[in-house]
């Protein structure tokens, strides 16, 4: 009889021990997960903080980035002695500059950041000519198809510029914006992409660029850059309107549309191709009359009038 007690008193023992290790085992497979997701959420933080968080649109910038613009259109010596005029901020410091196959830009430091700016062509009405009869789409290793002579020109410039960013104090991982007019804004896109493989694009900003490539190029830009790059248009700038979407290609989104002057007002547009902005003025024959409103973004020059000095390069 005491003996069967015992062993009834005795037989959930083993139930109990058995029952402990399991909750131990799940508090260690709790902790586990716990860790995981805390290591995840630390390391999506720190991607956001080095991609740099979404940027709203700055007139106050816009001003700053298309001065610098205009001064990509300054001879060499002047930037590099950084004295070309009101377009030399004195904001800006340590000026590099790279000599492209037929434009040139110049890597700086500014607020903190890393600075390029990519020069247009000084002869507009030969770039909207030739833009208008040359279809010139080539594949690019994004994926979509992109200008070829936009593309030519940055592989011209791509060493130089990665080069002097390093020079300058800024290595990858560093921050840099971006900016440019023209033919240049075109080629600033490019350098975007490439770039931000190692670099951080924090922002960037383009003044009356020209369709840089097709719709597929446009797409993949607009979801990687989105909330980082503005694309400022002025009024009926002609330069915008080519090459023609008949041949293939298509804005990036991100408009920013001033119908008049800086003191205006402006629209944005996050589709590409809105009539709403600038696609409103989409007959280029009369839009050729305006070439003027190519000239002046933001209240500036940001061609070659206005640098200091005689222009070094006639094109």
């Amino acid at each position: 009889m005491e003996a069967q007690l015992e062993q009834e008193t005795s037989t959930p023992r083993p139930q109990s021990r058995h029952c402990f290790r399991c909750t131990r085992r799940r508090f260690r497979i709790a902790l586990a997960v716990a860790i995981l997701l805390l290591c995840a959420a630390v390391g999506y933080a720190v991607s956001l903080a080095l991609k740099g968080q979404p940027v709203h649109y700055s007139e106050e910038v816009a001003v700053r980035m298309a001065q610098l613009a205009g001064a990509a259109y300054c001879s060499p010596s002047s930037l590099k002695a950084w004295s070309c005029g009101s377009k030399c901020l004195t904001s800006v410091s340590m000026p590099k500059v790279c000599i492209g196959a037929t434009t040139q830009a110049f890597v700086a430091k500014f607020e903190g950041d890393g600075i390029i700016s990519f020069e247009g062509t000084k002869s507009y009405m030969s770039m909207v000519q030739d833009l208008r009869i040359w279809k010139n789409l080539t594949d690019w290793h994004t994926g979509g198809k992109v200008h070829e002579g936009f593309l030519t020109e940055w592989e011209s410039l791509r060493s130089c510029v990665m080069d002097a960013l390093v020079t300058i104090g800024f290595p990858k991982g560093s921050g840099i914006r971006v900016t440019g007019h023209s033919l240049g804004g075109a080629v600033s896109v490019l350098a975007m992409v490439d770039l931000d493989s190692g670099w951080h694009v924090r922002e960037a900003y383009t003044f009356g660029m020209p369709r840089a490539g097709d719709a597929i190029f446009a797409r993949r830009f607009d979801r990687k850059f989105f909330q980082r790059f503005f694309r400022v248009t002025h009024h009926m700038d002609p330069v915008p309107h080519v090459p023609p979407e008949d041949f293939g290609y298509q804005h990036l989104a991100s408009e920013v549309f001033y119908d008049r002057n800086l003191g205006g007002g402006f629209r944005q547009c996050e589709e590409a191709e809105d009539e709403m902005c600038s696609a409103k003025y989409w007959d280029l024959p009369h839009d050729l009359f305006h070439i003027e409103d190519h000239k002046d973004y933001m209240d500036q020059q940001t061609g070659s009038e206005g640098c200091e000095g005689r222009a070094w390069r006639v094109k």
